[in-house]
């Protein structure tokens, strides 16, 4: 399929499809500065006005790989495969070692949704080159480390006996009070929707697990957490190993 430059042009148009030959409607097409221009339709066709020549764009969509494609100007349709972002059990080395397999069998799929009529060419007209999550992942394994630590540390410290509050924040995914999840270890209650207070009675290793009485509450009168209604003089497991604990 012949390529003409973008230099001059007001439209970009392609298709969005995944790994399995599925058209991925909803895909978010942005600019090499994360603004928004586009989301593909059912058919994952999506359609780009511009107003100067562009020689990069992102590909994102929920549960898969965010994907750059680079060199453009040579390119009058752009199409394009998403890699699903797996659920990783193993090393940072050996995921980048998985990653860069799927990578390089895109041309394989690309010839197969040719062939199958989802794309028009060959061959794909940008550049898009694999780029390795290991340093980024072990960055974050470092945070991580330095969280549980600290998390461990602060629940040995506690104390039966001891009043401690627990931060609360909207699900507004399924209209609920959910807790929520950070490693900040200097948070206040302003940095939340909602805080509880209550007594320790007891302490498990168990997933940092505290057993609380709660003796106050802040903008609710009661939530739902885990099914259980929580309420003032009401009991129930925190575990500080998944969840912040605002300690005074």
């Amino acid at each position: 399929m012949a390529c003409y430059p973008l230099l001059g042009q007001t439209t970009i148009k392609g298709r969005v499809i995944d790994g399995s030959l599925t058209p991925l409607a909803g895909a978010s097409i942005f600019s090499r500065d994360t603004v928004l221009l586009d989301k593909a339709d059912f058919n994952g066709y999506f359609e780009v006005d511009i107003e100067q020549p562009i020689s990069e764009l992102l590909f994102g969509y929920i549960g898969y790989e965010w994907t750059k494609i680079q060199g453009l100007e040579d390119c009058s349709f752009i199409e394009v495969i998403l890699m699903q972002d797996g659920n990783y059990h193993m090393s940072n080395r050996k995921i980048d070692r998985m990653r860069k397999k799927r990578f390089d069998r895109l041309r394989e799929m690309h010839l197969a949704a040719r062939q199958k009529g989802l794309f028009k060419s060959d061959t794909t007209c940008y550049i898009q080159e694999f780029v390795p999550w290991k340093e980024e992942l072990d960055k974050l394994s470092k945070e991580l480390k330095e969280f549980r630590k600290l998390n461990k540390n602060e629940f040995k410290a506690l104390n039966k006996g001891d009043i401690v509050k627990i931060p609360f924040g909207l699900d507004t995914s399924e209209n609920r009070i959910s807790t929520y999840y950070s490693p900040c270890s200097d948070c206040t209650e302003e940095d939340y929707d909602y805080v509880i207070e209550g007594k320790i009675i007891n302490k498990k290793r168990r997933k940092l697990t505290l057993e609380i009485k709660i003796t106050e509450m802040r903008k609710y009168d009661s939530l739902e957490y885990r099914g259980e209604t929580l309420e003032v003089g009401g009991d129930f497991r925190y575990e500080m190993k998944y969840f912040e604990v605002i300690i005074n």
